[in-house]
Order: C-alpha cells, then sequence, then structure tokens
C-alpha cells in the first residue's frame, strides 16, 4: 500500500449508541496524515464520543474506524493502540509527583527507550526546565496542560488527539498551547482537536469538521466554511459567525459536500 495515500484516521459510516439512543448518525470522514484537524460542534453534539471511538474506549454499533489503514475497534492489537495519544480535558498529572517524575513514570509504562533522557529532550523542547521539577499544586494551568501534551507524545504517537487543550486559559497562556501544536505538527504529528474557540481553530486548523447533534455537517478548510456560511450575506463572516450560522439552522446538514470530506 502507497505510504502517501494512506489516511491518518478513517471514519467510514460510523454510529452509535448509548442506552438505547442513537449518538452518531452516519458520520464519515478522514484526516490525512501530518493534518491539524478541528472537531466543532455545540455541547452534546457527539465529539467526545467520536473520540472515544477513535481512541478504543467504546464500540461502534455501526460503520468502522481505521487508523493508517488498520481496523481501530476495542479490539485493536498493540500497534494500532500505540498510534494514538489522548489529551483528555480534565488535568491528570498525578498531585504527589512532579512533571518530570510523571513523565518518566509515563515514558516507563508505555516502554520508551532510555525514559529519563527521552523526557530530558522533551522537558528542553517544549520550554518546560525551567518549572519540571514541580508539582502540579505549584504551576499554572498552562503549564499543566503543555505538561499533559508533551507527556502524550512521550512515546511518539503518530496521532495525538487534544480534547479542549487551552480551555479555561487566559489568552497569553493560550499562545503558548498553540506554539506547542505548532511545534508538534513540525515533528509530522496528525493532531484531531476539540475546542469552543473559534479563533483557535482558525488559527491551528488545517481543515475542520462539524457535527451536530450527532450528524456531520460539512468538513472544510476554515475559510471554506466561512465562505459556505456566507451565503446571502453581503459582508464576510468570522469563523465564529459562520459556525453560529451553521450550528442554528433547523436541520442544518450540508448537501452535496461529498468532494470536501
Amino acid at each position: 500500500m502507497d505510504q502517501e495515500k494512506i489516511n491518518a484516521i478513517d471514519i467510514i459510516n460510523v454510529h452509535c449508541q448509548a442506552k438505547g439512543k442513537e449518538i452518531l448518525h452516519g458520520i464519515s470522514f478522514s484526516v490525512k496524515m501530518g493534518e491539524v484537524m478541528g472537531l466543532l460542534g455545540p455541547n452534546g453534539a457527539g465529539k467526545t464520543s467520536l473520540i472515544k471511538l477513535i481512541c478504543g474506549l467504546g464500540p461502534c454499533s455501526h460503520g468502522e474506524i481505521n487508523l493508517m489503514g488498520m481496523p481501530a475497534g476495542m479490539d485493536r492489537d498493540v500497534t494500532v493502540k500505540a498510534l494514538v495519544g489522548l489529551v483528555p480535558q480534565v488535568n491528570n498529572i498525578e498531585p504527589e509527583l512532579t512533571v518530570r517524575e510523571s513523565m518518566i513514570c509515563y515514558a516507563e509504562l508505555y516502554g520508551v527507550p532510555q525514559a529519563k533522557q527521552r523526557v530530558a529532550e522533551m522537558l528542553d523542547r517544549f520550554d518546560m526546565l525551567s518549572w519540571a521539577d514541580k508539582r502540579p499544586e505549584q504551576i499554572s494551568g498552562g503549564m499543566h496542560r503543555r505538561a499533559m501534551i508533551a507527556r502524550a507524545a512521550l512515546p511518539d504517537p503518530e496521532i495525538l488527539i487534544l480534547d479542549e487543550p487551552s480551555v479555561g486559559l487566559d489568552p497569553e497562556l493560550r499562545q503558548g498551547i498553540w506554539q506547542q501544536i505548532e511545534n508538534l505538527k513540525k515533528m509530522g504529528k496528525t493532531i484531531l482537536i476539540t475546542t469552543h474557540y473559534m479563533e483557535e481553530a482558525d488559527h491551528l486548523c488545517d481543515r475542520i469538521a462539524m457535527i451536530k447533534e450527532g450528524k456531520l455537517i460539512l468538513v472544510d478548510t476554515a475559510q471554506g466554511i466561512k465562505d459556505y456560511a456566507a451565503g446571502r450575506h453581503t459582508l464576510g463572516l468570522t469563523l465564529e459567525e459562520a459556525y453560529l450560522e451553521l450550528v442554528t439552522q433547523k436541520g442544518a446538514e450540508a448537501d452535496g459536500l461529498g468532494s470536501c470530506l
């Protein structure tokens, strides 16, 4: 198989049910290798459910998900599991450990060779050395988020999934997270981001998938979404205005956008 033609993530007609209720309704889109893909949608749209399926933390009721051409169900093998690193919304560096100690434990758990050296390299790469020997209670929320992203990157996964990476951070700290994500992209990582900050999606994402009520609205670049949503508007829209225009439309599924997927 031609490596250049393999997508990092293929989501194919995915349905998901929980407690007898359908949460995802036939979601299909792909994430290219080395791409930063945004996943946008209102609370309850199904973003977290889709992330869980990609990470093998729940079953599809129908459809399939492939990671780099390999099936990614709950029974995925070790090779496929190693492809993905997840950074959840909740800060979870162990309170009794320093940042460095937590990262070393994580590296050893995932069998990273020369764990201490690898951690030192990551701390340096992401400008974390000055506070690496502090515990979570001694660092800011932005530092905590940066540490979690760096920790997830330690085993060198091909794909990183960042769930609200800068939630609750002030603009200055958010810029630091953005720089870290841009550095990971330069390292060749494929990145899937959920966010409610439209400026963040506009700045970071090569393309954006928008979902509402478990259904895919469209997949396009930020500019393509702005242009599509503008419709009869005489003035161009910001991404936030375009997002609101699309998610507040009744039955706002976009038809005829297969070429964008």
